[in-house]
């Protein structure tokens, strides 16, 4: 399994990662916006709209992974993870109002024509997007290896796109010089935004798990219930419910025991269960709870006076 950074490590790596994306962010926008003033493309100027939001994104990203370190307080027992959630879904939102945008402008350049001025300078902005991009999304591979950060997935996403953006606004631009290719700019804007907006659906989809508790992949799930059995004293789990926590999952059960066993040592023993989950799971939150094998619980009026 990947080596899970925590605590301060995984801190560490999250700044770097937020740190880099608006940084990145930043400089393409002003490459971009430079280079659209003086071709007039409209794919490039889909692009630009893209970059924008991504630091808008970038900095939602930046501040929500903030909050997701806070540990946790009387007021939020779990600790601040969803927020991490929060943030990819104002992310797919942003997205969405920016390829709405940039398809009224290509539908109205599809309408009313025009040449792109200077594409050498366009290609030249492209390709140099693609170089920084490159570098960032490599940095963020990396923490999201490391972190399995929801917020670093999402804002990931963004420049995954970004690549094949810049590559298809290049070659839309080149495009446009040839004979018969003046519908090769607007026509590549369409895809773009076409493209960006199905990336939006996963984003959105990963966020709405998270914050509305879905449970962990049954990949996971099998593998904690496998974990928690295999130690030789415990003779079943059952009423396993998981949830996300943000980059951490929340996981509880019932754990059967011998009934003779005394309270020290059921504490021990589900001790030792946690251990052996979260060296799997890193950062897991657990409650578990003990059941002597035999017992019947009563009714749901069992407690009632």
């Amino acid at each position: 399994m990947t080596d899970i950074a925590t605590g301060a490590a995984r801190a560490r790596l999250l700044r770097l990662a937020t740190c880099a994306s608006v940084s990145t962010a930043a400089v393409l926008v002003a490459l971009k916006a430079w280079a659209w003033q003086i071709t007039d493309s409209v794919s490039l100027l889909s692009s630009l709209a893209d970059s924008g939001l991504d630091v808008l994104a970038s900095l939602i990203t930046f501040f929500a992974v903030r909050v997701s370190l806070k540990p946790a307080d009387q007021e939020h027992r779990f600790g601040h993870g969803k927020a991490e959630g929060l943030a990819a879904l104002a992310q797919s939102a942003i997205i969405t109002a920016s390829a709405v945008y940039v398809l009224a402008e290509t539908v109205d350049r599809i309408l009313n024509p025009a040449e792109v001025e200077r594409p050498a300078l366009g290609i030249a902005a492209m390709l140099a997007s693609v170089a920084l991009t490159l570098a960032l999304v490599s940095v963020q591979a990396y923490v999201r290896r490391r972190t399995e950060s929801a917020a670093i997935a999402a804002d990931a996403m963004h420049y995954k796109t970004d690549l094949v953006i810049n590559l298809g606004v290049a070659a839309a631009i080149a495009a446009s010089t040839l004979p018969g290719g003046r519908f090769a700019d607007p026509l590549v804007a369409v895809a773009v935004m076409a493209y960006l907006l199905f990336g939006v659906w996963k984003i959105a989809r990963q966020a709405l798990d998270i914050l509305m508790d879905r449970e962990i992949p049954d990949e996971h799930r099998g593998k904690i219930q496998r974990l928690a059995e295999s130690h030789p004293q415990v003779r079943d789990i059952h009423d396993l419910k998981t949830r996300h926590g943000g980059s951490n999952y929340i996981v509880q059960f019932h754990v059967l025991l011998d009934a003779s066993l005394n309270l020290a040592e059921a504490h021990e023993i589900l001790d030792s269960v946690e251990n052996r989950i979260r060296a799997e799971f890193p950062g897991c939150e657990l409650l578990l709870h003990p059941d002597p094998e035999g017992y019947q619980p009563r009714g749901p009026e069992f407690g009632k006076r």
